[in-house]
């Protein structure tokens, strides 16, 4: 009798652990293909509409977005910024996303003593992205922006991110310059 009931007993537990490792099986996979459906970028040629795109910068202003190249693999959006500001706009980064994200850095500051202006003040200027490198789902949103007067703003993660791309890009170019006797 007791061994009856001693295999029934472990015959109970074992379908308790397997049914307990399919679940933690499914719950993963679940989780896993939920993180990656939020986390994929557009099908290009697939886009009919484009996303919703927002500055976070004060005097900054999103003018016009468009859709280029729609039904192909290169469509692209054209995000039209004007600064009605008194200042250039020297470097500026958009992003989609959050805990993953994508972004469009644009540093007229990489070169050091050859700075690049990107916006001219009172102007408008137009940003290409493809699609394939943006976040499904996301709001586009101008995020930093550095100016010729050295007033920087927007969020604070951003803008450390510019600064740690362009020191890094800096130090190369002089590393670089240093093994070639200082010569480009």
């Amino acid at each position: 009798m007791n061994s009856r009931i001693l295999r029934r007993s472990l015959l109970l537990i074992g379908l308790l652990v397997l049914c307990s490792a399919l679940a933690v099986g499914i719950y993963s996979r679940a989780s896993e293909s939920q993180k990656q459906s939020k986390s994929r970028t557009y099908q290009a040629a697939k886009v009919t509409d484009a996303p919703k795109v927002i500055s976070g910068i004060q005097g900054l202003e999103i003018t016009s977005v468009s859709l280029i190249n729609q039904g192909t693999p290169e469509a692209a959006l054209n995000i039209d910024v004007t600064n009605k500001r008194n200042e250039a706009v020297m470097a500026l980064d958009f992003i989609a996303g959050g805990s993953t994200y994508s972004g469009l850095r644009i540093d007229g500051l990489l070169q050091e003593g050859s700075s690049l202006v990107i916006i001219p003040p009172h102007s408008l200027k137009t940003f290409t992205w493809g699609l394939g490198g943006i976040m499904e789902g996301q709001t586009v949103t101008l995020a930093a922006a550095v100016f010729a007067d050295g007033k920087e703003e927007g969020d604070k993660w951003v803008l450390d991110g510019i600064k740690k791309s362009r020191d890094k890009f800096q130090e190369k170019q002089r590393a670089e310059k240093g093994k070639n006797g200082g010569q480009k």
